[in-house]
């Protein structure tokens, strides 16, 4: 008996071993020509790096227990150690479980058995438990998500991530029975065996039983059972009478079927003690996906198919746009015909996979159907092959409707050929937190895909945003150039700033750049970027860099100085958005599925709406320090959120430092303004001041371009003593109100009411009586909305 639980009523210690169900790989060699798919992983999770990004974290949340089951077997293969179940807490209403905790599988210690003297020999059992604390606790919230509500990381033993990735995909052994005599290189091959026999039959399987050599204890016996093996342990004998008993719901029903492979000379393992028969009814095509655990390895036990089994699934040789279970046929766009950009065979075949596919269609139509305000479409080429898949949930509308008018579009991705070919629309809310408006799986280039991308992105959030920022790309600009040709377009400056990094990676640290990143960021004026870039160039000898000549040939759609006619985002050099990318390397590559990819997507956007919602509510009660007592720094902070304040702030103490010159008098004044003491005296800004109407206008045109005064405006308010800032120059969306009114978009309201609605209905299905309260309760309100539905109609007709 494994260790005991000291936990509350209701909480049982299931000491489940997961050991079979985390990542890992192994070579399995089976007699009989077995086929296995193997393919190497190129980018192992081995640098420290890559660990710290795939990490859980407290808050975290999940769609079910499966889903945080996964995501933590997943980050413990990658890190090094394998899972089991330790406890769990079931509710008192239906039995359901409620709680998880998954720990490391040393957590824990053996208990000490009474010593006795029967005449036999005895032995020391092998240690495999050493007191680890690692673990990670998910509880299910009341709407119906679970969340991570303990995570404990480290560990008080020696781990080491896998170096490889295998996949093996149960029909592989389709014709493979398990037999008595059956021979394995390891056990961790004849546990990869039984679970992909076991998932092409239908039972899930747990390890019952093990033992280890006194030796070094090593492995020399493995039983793999059935999980409804056994029965369910009676707990009843360890109770208090006072406290209320309730049953444990069974999930044993003392199956027999069992696997047990024992070590043998030359290190070959064989299949001594087989029981094949089941005494439940078996499941069809069981959708878990199994990660098995080894010292090094990882293998992902999944489902394998090709190609594209239905047309309606994907279309017919035109393009067709998936909205649910409505199909409408679009006119061919040749959107991948041969004749246009070759298409990069190895993207290609990331939508080969005909059950990754299907699940993910499925998929988009079950969210449409809990929502209707959910968009995606699919675009397929003449063949008949899924290219491209766009999608928008609510979520994405409703942070366009607010923070929709400037946008990134995200292509990332394509730097890296391993990675999932994701992009996303992108923007950054009132928190200076990025937030996303529409994805897409885009594996064709061309510019008619782009132009698909961008219709059916527009169809979905309704109007399209006042600027655009997207990557370095010729088809792209086109594309972008075709579809919203009264967008203001623009490069994105980061992309080329890591393109610099390796382009001069001889010079490219130290002095030069920060140098270099201060000219193309920070330099106030036009003047003062061409002076800054002139000396650059002479003082590092670089005139005759091509790459520097191609960039400066096209300063004006990247640099933030030549940008003065379209509002953007950025508010400071030192702020730089989010790129999803890095989101992407921490869990996904190529060989992540569909659905698995786009679930856990999902989880990671509604972390990043809590942590807004978070922020939210720590700007309801906390206010920021000022530096400096000011009246409008003090009004800044009242109504900016705390990360746009600080920006503002900053502004405000570095206008101290400038100096102000009047060039004429008269209604509107116009002053230069210059830093006091700078590299560039002679190199100033020029604001005109409206003195009837209390309005300015810097030359530098930040307020145009981000909607936060700028600090030669600011110098400029405190010579001629306005003390506040303008209501005119408070720009709505960085306040904390930038979310007040009401959304005209009837999706929007639509998913507002049926939030509410989920809510509601798990409250009031909770017991028969509050059931009645509520059912009473929703009539009455349905009833007070037609009425006042019939109201305004009659209104309007008058």
């Amino acid at each position: 008996m494994e260790g005991s639980s000291n936990e509350d009523d209701g909480l049982m210690q299931d000491n489940a071993d997961l050991n079979g169900n985390n990542i890992n790989t192994h070579q399995i060699a089976l007699d009989g020509g077995m086929h296995i798919v193997e393919a190497e992983n190129s980018n192992p999770i081995s640098h420290e790096h890559d660990m710290e990004m795939a990490e859980p974290f407290v808050g975290m949340e999940f769609e079910s227990e499966e889903a945080a089951k996964l995501f933590y077997m997943a980050y413990a293969s990658r890190y090094g150690f394998s899972v089991r179940i330790s406890k769990s807490r079931r509710s008192r209403n239906d039995e359901s479980i409620i709680m998880r905790r998954f720990v490391c599988s040393k957590e824990g210690f053996h208990m000490k058995k009474d010593n006795f003297d029967d005449g036999k020999k005895k032995r020391k059992r092998a240690t495999i438990r050493e007191g680890c604390n690692a673990m990670i606790e998910v509880i299910q919230k009341y709407y119906g998500r679970w969340v991570a509500t303990k995570f404990v990381k480290e560990h008080n033993h020696v781990v080491a991530p896998p170096s490889r990735v295998r996949f093996v995909a149960p029909e592989e052994f389709a014709h493979i029975e398990p037999f008595l005599g059956m021979e394995f290189h390891s056990h961790e091959d004849a546990q990869t065996f039984y679970y992909a026999y076991a998932s092409r039959v239908g039972f899930e399987v747990r390890i019952r039983l093990s033992r280890r050599s006194t030796r070094d204890e090593s492995f020399v016996m493995r039983r793999f059972v059935c999980t409804k093996e056994g029965h369910s342990s009676p707990y009843e004998e360890n109770y208090d009478d006072n406290k209320r008993k309730r049953t444990r719901a069974p999930a044993r029903e003392g199956c027999k079927a069992m696997f047990e492979v024992i070590k043998k000379e030359f290190d070959r393992w064989i299949v001594s003690k087989l029981v094949a028969e089941h005494t439940h009814t078996l499941a069809i095509a069981p959708s878990k996906v199994h990660y098995i655990q080894s010292e090094s390895e990882v293998v992902v036990l999944a489902k394998s198919g090709g190609g594209v089994r239905e047309k309606s699934a994907v279309g017919t040789s035109n393009t067709v746009l998936q909205c649910g279970d409505s199909v409408r046929e679009c006119p061919n766009d040749d959107s991948s015909s041969s004749d246009q950009v070759p298409k990069d065979e190895n993207r290609e075949s990331f939508f080969k996979i005909e059950e990754d596919t299907q699940n993910l269609l499925e998929y988009f139509k079950r969210m449409q159907a809990e929502n209707h305000t959910f968009f995606y479409a699919f675009q397929v080429d003449k063949n008949n092959s899924l290219t491209n898949i766009f999608w928008a949930d609510a979520k994405s509308k409703m942070a366009y409707y607010y923070f929709g008018d400037a946008v990134t579009f995200d292509t990332s991705y394509k730097d890296n050929q391993n990675m999932i070919p994701f992009v996303t629309f992108t923007g950054v809310n009132h928190h200076l937190q990025s937030v996303i408006f529409g994805c897409a799986l885009l594996t064709d280039e061309s510019e008619s895909s782009y132009i698909w991308l961008f219709e059916k992105w527009i169809a979905a959030m309704g109007r399209a945003p006042l600027s655009l920022t997207i990557d370095q790309n010729e088809t792209l600009m086109r594309a972008v150039t075709k579809v919203f040709p009264d967008v203001h377009r623009q490069v994105n400056r980061w992309s080329i700033l890591s393109k610099c990094r390796e382009k001069l990676s001889n010079i490219y640290d130290g002095a030069f750049e920060a140098e270099f990143e201060n000219c193309v960021n920070d330099s106030e004026t036009i003047e003062a970027f061409e002076w800054c870039w002139n000396s650059l160039m002479d003082r590092y000898k670089l005139r005759e860099n091509t790459w520097l000549h191609s960039i400066y040939d096209m300063r004006q759609q990247w640099v933030s100085v030549y940008l003065k006619h379209a509002f953007c985002t950025e508010v400071s050099s030192s702020h730089r958005p989010d790129s999803m990318n890095k989101f992407f390397e921490k869990y996904f590559n190529k060989k992540t599925s569909l659905l698995v990819f786009v679930s856990l997507f999902e989880q990671a956007m509604s972390s990043w709406a809590e942590t807004e919602a978070l922020e939210d509510f720590a700007n309801m009660y906390t206010k920021p320090n000022l530096k400096m007592p000011s009246v409008m720094l003090k009004q800044a902070a009242e109504l900016y959120t705390r990360s746009v304040f600080e920006v503002f702030q900053d502004e405000f103490v570095e206008s101290l430092g400038y100096f102000c010159e009047k060039i004429n008098d008269g209604e509107i004044v116009k002053y230069n303004v210059a830093r006091d003491g700078g590299k560039l005296p002679n190199i100033s800004c020029r604001v005109s001041y409206n003195s009837i109407e209390k309005k300015a206008k810097c030359s530098c045109c930040k307020f145009e371009v981000n909607g936060i005064l700028c600090r030669h405006i600011l110098r400029v308010f405190l010579m001629v003593g306005v003390r506040s800032v303008p209501d005119d120059c408070m720009l709505k969306r960085w306040t904390k109100n930038a979310k007040s009114g009401y959304v005209l978009d009837e999706c929007i309201q639509y998913n507002d009411l049926c939030r509410d609605a989920i809510k509601y209905a798990k409250e009031g299905a909770s017991s028969m009586e509050i059931y009645k309260v509520a059912k009473e309760s929703l009539q009455i309100a349905y009833g007070e909305v037609i009425a006042a539905k019939k109201d305004i109609g009659n209104r309007c007709t008058i």
